[in-house]
């Protein structure tokens, strides 16, 4: 590994350690404010999450399905074939 991917990697080690610990320093600190900054987040997205699923569900959400495709010509029985099968599924 080099030295320049080993500095990056120290880096961000280092960087989501001091942020964690700030946080739970935070949240020790100020437990109420934590909790209501918390719900006013999870709200807002609830709120955007609902908006993008309205806004993709327009007239097109209920458009007509695509009829099904016709069965080859080869795919059905054909009466002048000169192979017929018996009673038991064996052809003769």
């Amino acid at each position: 590994m080099s030295v320049k991917t080993k500095l990056a990697r120290q880096a961000v080690r280092t960087t989501a350690k001091h942020t964690a610990h700030g946080a739970l320093s935070k949240i020790e600190r100020k437990p109420f404010r934590s909790v209501t900054l918390l719900a006013v987040g999870v709200a807002i997205g609830a709120l955007v999450g609902w908006l993008i699923g309205r806004s993709g569900a327009g007239d097109d959400a209920y458009a007509d399905p695509i009829a099904q495709a016709p069965a080859p010509a080869g795919a059905g029985s054909d009466d002048n074939s000169t192979e017929h099968a018996s009673e038991t599924g064996a052809v003769s």
